[in-house]
């Protein structure tokens, strides 16, 4: 007789899934979904410093978001005077603050049943065959959080990089005030979203392509689901081993700027749905043009989740990744 699953991890990057399925079996939902990402930033050196977003809810937790998007640089120093139109804006100045390690370290506080230096093992394992430098930034930023941005030897890096003597926004109080928001979620309303349960400050702008995301539900009805972006642009600081996405918006002369500390938009493609009070659903899109938009149309015509397939989308529409649940069951419909 065939033994029935009761949890389940699913990615739309094999190694993360892997990584989130090694954890899986000790830790529960959120502490797979913590070491998936991980081992993203592991092996893509612009995730760690890129957005992070995490749904979770079921077995007591409620239903709640972990916001970790970047934020806009420049608190703690006057406006620069900015760019004009026909200047070449350098890269320097679109480094954002990252998001990622505080909100990865309060959501593992908060909603895991392991500590993350345990749940980071497959992933620091990763980095050291990948950077060694990288390799130690995860390693610190795990054990100290957004505060190990703002430690000397890498705040220094930081600055270097992108800070005002570069041509960039970058302060050092801005990597001293990283605060990723913890926020309760509810059910949307509605005929074709009735139970669904996004992040509430859903703002994507422009192409998703870079969007990838990872899943887990655990064997006490938990269920977590993240996104984070895995881009191939940016600035390389090559002593953390890390490549910083160009996700800031530059002082522009003559234009009002972005608030410095505000988030930057961020696609998330990320869902659950209820039925009944139970998580039925845990589903993402990777890889999309436009991953909401195709993440809202398989939510209009999607019915029983035993009709979900991992079949491909359509061209543009991305990758599928999705956990079915029961009460007593967890089925991978489309994963890595």
């Amino acid at each position: 007789m065939r033994a029935v699953a009761t949890q389940g991890a699913a990615a739309s990057q094999a190694h993360v899934a892997e990584a989130a399925r090694s954890i899986l079996g000790s830790g529960n939902a959120v502490d797979g979904v913590l070491a998936g990402v991980l081992a993203a930033a592991a092996e893509s050196p612009s995730v760690l410093f890129g957005p992070f977003q995490l749904l979770v809810g079921g077995a007591g937790a409620g239903l709640l978001a972990i916001d970790g998007r970047v934020r806009q640089p420049g608190l703690g120093v006057p406006r620069p005077r900015g760019f004009v139109a026909d200047e070449a804006v350098p890269a320097s100045a679109l480094v954002a603050v990252p998001g990622l390690p505080a909100a990865v370290v309060a959501a593992a506080a908060v909603l895991g049943s392991m500590s993350l230096t345990r749940a980071a093992g497959p992933a620091i394992e990763l980095a050291r065959a990948r950077s060694t430098e990288r390799a130690s930034l995860i390693e610190r930023l795990v054990r100290r959080g957004a505060q190990g941005l703002a430690e000397e030897a890498v705040a220094d890096e930081l600055m270097a990089a992108a800070g005002r003597s570069a041509r960039g926004l970058l302060t050092r109080e801005d990597l001293s005030s990283v605060l990723p928001a913890v926020v309760q979620c509810h059910e949307r309303e509605g005929s074709s979203a009735a139970g669904v349960v996004t992040v509430p400050w859903r703002d994507a702008q422009g192409d998703s392509s870079w969007t990838q995301v990872v899943a887990a539900c655990d064997g006490k009805g938990l269920a977590a689901v993240a996104c984070y972006e895995a881009r191939l642009d940016g600035l390389p600081i090559p002593a953390l081993g890390v490549v910083a996405p160009p996700l800031a918006a530059p002082v522009l002369r003559g234009a009002a700027r972005v608030r410095p500390g505000e988030p930057r938009p961020a696609s998330a493609p990320v869902a659950l749905r209820l039925k009944a009070g139970t998580i039925d659903l845990v589903i993402g899109i990777a890889e999309a043009s436009d991953a909401e938009e195709s993440l809202e149309g398989v939510i209009r015509v999607l019915g029983d989740v035993l009709a979900l397939t991992g079949a491909p989308l359509g061209a543009g529409q991305g990758r599928l990744v999705a956990i079915g649940r029961s009460r007593d069951a967890a089925r991978v419909i489309a994963s890595a």
